[in-house]
């Protein structure tokens, strides 16, 4: 199922369709759509105004660029990598790799504020862009935020970069942002309720859990599992491979014992931990009005290991389900 109910409410006077939607909303018909953008306007926003971050891009506008800067940095490198391989002069061969570098810098700062604006004009803050540097962020921006259609109305982040106010079809995204329309009903529980949910309440499987919830408390894991694989890979390396280290060993009994108790305590935590993920990622399936049983879904080799991500990345079903209890009071959230 990947488009839920509809119902019709009103904001402001305007007749909104609020509806559950999983990976690509629809329209709204009611609404107005965004501004149409000529290749020229595309062009000039990607590659002329790669600094103003203060606005928002269109998904056709987005995706375009992407594929232009895509074809760009292929051609570029290619050209290099000829001109560097070939009897040229040498001089030749540093223009070639300035040159090269500088267009390539240019195509990413290009690439760079195209994102930033197309985070803004589904409504989402710049600053998500930091979620590419995680394997798991980098498939939720890529292939989740950056598909979704244009929030039909202002943002906080300012309009696009090309609109006419002159043309009639733009007057409603000509007016004034409103702050009350971005309210949720959505609880956002706090740090310490994530860690405490993530760890201490690995199996209260029956409730749901929020998506700032999940990855949270699931990168606050990762990061303590590679700790702890650092450190049991220092013991272990102590203990098994380093000579010297097992006369040490051999002449100091408690260096030997407490080495021993440390890679138990480490594999007891990597149990625990494995077991607070799959407690997490059930109550995330519960929110999204799955049932947990889509966990096994991730046991399937490559192909499972991108499907189960798509599913967490559903926003909260904000209607009652049968899991339909958050792990935290309501003095625990952040209004």
């Amino acid at each position: 199922m990947f488009f839920g109910t509809m119902k019709q409410i009103k904001v402001g006077g305007i007749r909104m369709t609020n509806q559950n939607y999983y990976f690509v909303k629809p329209y709204d018909e009611d609404l107005a759509r965004p501004p149409h953008e000529s290749l020229g306007q595309i062009l000039n926003e990607t590659y002329l105004q790669p600094f103003n971050w203060k606005g928002r891009t269109t998904r056709k506008s987005y995706w375009i660029s992407f594929l232009i800067n895509a074809i760009l940095a292929c051609l570029v490198t290619g050209i290099t990598s000829y001109a560097l391989n070939t009897h040229i002069n040498l001089g030749l061969k540093w223009i070639d790799l300035v040159v090269s570098v500088v267009v390539l810098i240019w195509i990413f700062l290009a690439g760079l504020g195209q994102r930033i604006r197309r985070l803004h004009d589904v409504n989402y803050s710049g600053y998500w862009y930091w979620a590419t540097i995680v394997p798991y962020g980098a498939l939720f921006v890529n292939f989740y935020l950056m598909i979704q259609p244009s929030v039909q109305r202002p943002v906080k982040w300012g309009n696009y970069l090309f609109y006419n106010s002159n043309s009639p079809s733009n007057n409603y995204y000509d007016q004034v942002y409103n702050p009350e329309m971005d309210r949720s009903n959505i609880p956002v529980p706090t740090i310490g309720q994530i860690l405490k949910e993530h760890f201490f309440d690995c199996f209260k499987w029956n409730a749901r859990s929020t998506r700032t919830s999940y990855w949270v408390g699931s990168a606050v894991n990762v990061v303590i599992s590679i700790i702890g694989f650092i450190v049991y890979y220092f013991v272990a390396f102590m203990f098994f491979l380093g000579a010297p280290f097992t006369e040490i060993f051999n002449n100091n009994p408690f260096l030997l014992t407490f080495s021993i108790i440390s890679l138990i305590v480490l594999a007891a935590f990597w149990i625990w931990a494995t077991i607070a993920q799959i407690g997490h990622t059930v109550r995330r399936l519960h929110d999204a009005d799955f049932i947990g049983w889509w966990w096994w879904i991730g046991v399937i080799p490559y192909i499972g290991s991108i499907l189960l991500p798509l599913l967490l990345f559903h926003p909260t079903v904000e209607k009652e389900v049968k899991w339909n209890t958050y792990l935290f009071e309501e003095t625990d959230k952040i209004k």
